[in-house]
């Protein structure tokens, strides 16, 4: 899964979907605040439903996302697995001090800070050594996944820091386009790194539950359980991940 992450192949998402069935996949979008899911949708004559499409594990949303709904969702990785609902104003008062429009929004927990931590981690390894390469930044660590839809109508960046969360969205609504010559990484990369500029080098807090060993990136296994390393062609252990 983290390889899979790392280097986007579409193929592991779309088993990991399979393995929890379709319809879990579809409810952990409803929690993570995705509100422009379908269910048995008629649309000219044709019916879709994301609750059953295996395109949903790789984003392929009927009618699109808000990007700020992005943000907000990847926001609530970077917050230990809390979601947040994205608000564009505290409060409103009268010229008395009166609250007129409260815009404090709704908190949940989606998942557990553990796997939260996990997808971090994972995330970190597309922006060291992945499909994310562009969007590192030189005194912060940051976590993300890209994104691109058929011929590059659509190219995404959605990444976090200690800090912050920014996702960012090139393409056209009539998705008639290609948007090939748009540097969505740069971009993202130019406004993170003014945004970070003066604060000290932060990092992404390990929860209690969580510990770190190393196994063989070939089996998945401990080496310390006999398989690889008593393999009769001599000891054939790669500890290249953690888990």
């Amino acid at each position: 899964l983290r390889n899979g992450i790392k280097k986007s192949i579409n193929v592991v998402a779309v088993k990991l979907s399979d393995e929890i069935t379709q319809e879990l996949g579809y409810e952990y979008c409803e929690k993570f605040g995705i509100s422009t899911l379908v269910k048995d949708k008629t649309i000219n004559g044709k019916v879709f439903d994301d609750s059953t499409s295996q395109t949903l594990a790789l984003g392929g949303i009927t009618e699109g996302v808000y990007n700020y709904e992005m943000c907000a969702a990847y926001a609530s990785i970077a917050n230990g697995g809390v979601y947040n609902k994205p608000t564009l104003y505290s409060k409103v008062v009268d010229h008395d001090g009166n609250v007129l429009l409260d815009g404090t929004g709704e908190s949940h927990t989606v998942i557990k800070d553990s796997t939260a931590y996990l997808l971090t981690s994972a995330m970190e390894d597309v922006v060291n050594s992945g499909t994310g390469t562009a969007c590192q930044l030189p005194n912060m660590p940051v976590a993300g996944k890209t994104g691109t839809t058929t011929s590059n109508k659509d190219l995404w960046f959605c990444g976090f820091t200690p800090y912050y969360t920014a996702s960012i969205w090139v393409g056209y609504d009539d998705n008639s386009k290609r948007v090939d010559s748009v540097n969505h990484t740069g971009i993202w990369k130019a406004i993170m790194q003014e945004i970070h500029e003066n604060l000290p080098t932060g990092s992404f807090t390990q929860p209690d539950d969580i510990v770190q060993v190393a196994v063989c990136s070939k089996s998945g296994k401990l080496p310390v359980e006999g398989l690889c390393d008593a393999d009769p062609r001599g000891s054939c252990i790669i500890t290249e991940y953690f888990a």
